[in-house]
């Protein structure tokens, strides 16, 4: 893995955080005008792994109120079967797997910041995370396997479970073709990447 392919790594789960963070009215511009879906688009081509089936409601205008509406129905107070935005949920034991996260987070430096008003299991502070790896391992120059194997723990024991989930319950629940791309692109992505990080675990021990 080069680091260029790194940074842009870190680029596409910064772009995840936040699309599954609490809409602004800056998101709602850039879906409506198709700024998001040419970021996404740019993003997409310079990964070093092929994603498919992602965006297709990235540039479907939408006001900033119905934006904000249909986050908090299906999200926040949601009036059918719950999608929560916290990883947690689908672990065996949430706390164990919130634990984990903040294991994960310690090791590497890192605190979840009291004024967040959050979880560790956040989704977008997950993401967030990742992107942090990423960056780390375009900046450093020591051997990248703690960061990559972080990375694909993280992915794989608490992220692609999120996100499968949560696809199949939207799929259910009549939602907003915009948060239906946005889980698809977070699953893409971290299914993307675990095959990926798979392929260069193996590579490196071969």
């Amino acid at each position: 893995m080069s680091s260029v392919a790194a940074v842009h790594e870190a680029e596409a789960f910064g772009l995840a955080a936040e699309i599954v963070s609490f809409p602004t009215e800056r998101l709602a511009a850039a879906i409506s005008d198709g700024t998001l879906a040419t970021i996404a688009g740019h993003l997409v081509e310079h990964l070093p792994y092929e994603m498919d089936g992602w965006g297709q409601a990235f540039s479907v205008p939408v006001s900033f109120e119905a934006l904000q509406a249909d986050y908090i129905r299906l999200f926040d107070v949601p009036d059918g079967k719950p999608c929560p935005l916290y990883t947690g949920v689908y672990a065996r034991r949430r706390h164990d797997a919130m634990e984990e996260l903040l294991r994960f987070y310690r090791h590497f430096g890192l605190t979840v910041s009291p004024a967040a008003h959050d979880l560790p299991d956040s989704v977008p502070t997950v993401l967030e995370f990742l992107q942090f790896l990423c960056l780390r391992e375009a900046q450093d120059a020591g051997d990248p396997s703690p960061l990559r194997m972080a990375r694909a723990d993280v992915i794989s024991r608490h992220l692609y479970p999120w996100a499968a989930n949560t696809a199949s319950r939207l799929a259910g629940r009549s939602a907003a073709p915009f948060y239906v791309s946005a889980v698809g692109f977070v699953q893409q992505l971290a299914r993307a990447e675990m095959v990926y990080l798979r392929s260069a675990t193996e590579a490196v021990a071969s």
